[in-house]
C-alpha cells in the first residue's frame, strides 16, 4: 500500500525552507552568488550555526581610502569615495552567515546582507525548535 505522506511549510525567509520533513536550503550563498538549492532530510541535521563575519582589515582599509577620496575636488573622486565608503562600512557591520552541518559532516553555510541579520536568526532559531525538540 503506498499512501503519501503530508508535509507541511512550518517557516519560510530567504535563506530557506524548513517544513516537517526537511530543509530546503540554498548552500554557498554569499554576496555575490545565489548558490545552490540543497534539500536536506531534518533526521540528517546534527548541527546549526548563525554566525557574524566581519572584516576588519578590508573595512578599515576601504573606509579610510574612500574617506580620503573626499578631499578632492572632483565628482569622480566622492564616486569612488562614496563606493569605498559604503563597502568599507559593510564589511565592518558584518554578514550573518548560516551554516548547517549534516550527519555525513557535509557543511552548507549561506552568507546574507548585514542587513538581514534577523532573517539568518529566525531561520536558525526555527530549524532548531524543529530538529531539536521532542514532539
Amino acid at each position: 500500500m503506498n499512501r503519501e505522506l503530508n508535509e507541511e511549510t512550518l517557516f519560510s525567509n530567504m535563506f530557506g525552507t524548513i517544513t516537517t520533513k526537511r530543509i530546503t536550503y540554498f548552500a554557498k550563498k554569499n554576496w555575490f552568488s545565489g548558490g545552490y538549492r540543497e534539500d536536506i532530510p531534518l533526521k540528517q541535521v546534527v548541527s546549526i550555526r548563525h554566525e557574524t563575519s566581519r572584516n576588519i582589515f578590508w573595512g578599515l582599509t576601504f573606509l579610510l581610502i574612500g574617506l580620503s577620496c573626499f578631499s578632492g575636488n572632483d565628482a569622480k573622486y566622492f564616486l569612488v569615495g562614496s563606493v569605498l565608503s559604503l563597502l568599507g562600512g559593510l564589511m565592518l557591520w558584518g554578514s550573518p552567515t548560516v551554516n548547517v552541518v549534516t550527519a555525513g559532516g557535509t557543511q552548507s553555510p549561506a552568507t546574507g546582507y548585514p542587513w538581514q541579520r534577523k532573517e539568518a536568526e529566525a531561520f536558525v532559531s526555527s530549524l532548531r525548535n524543529q530538529v531539536f525538540t521532542d514532539n
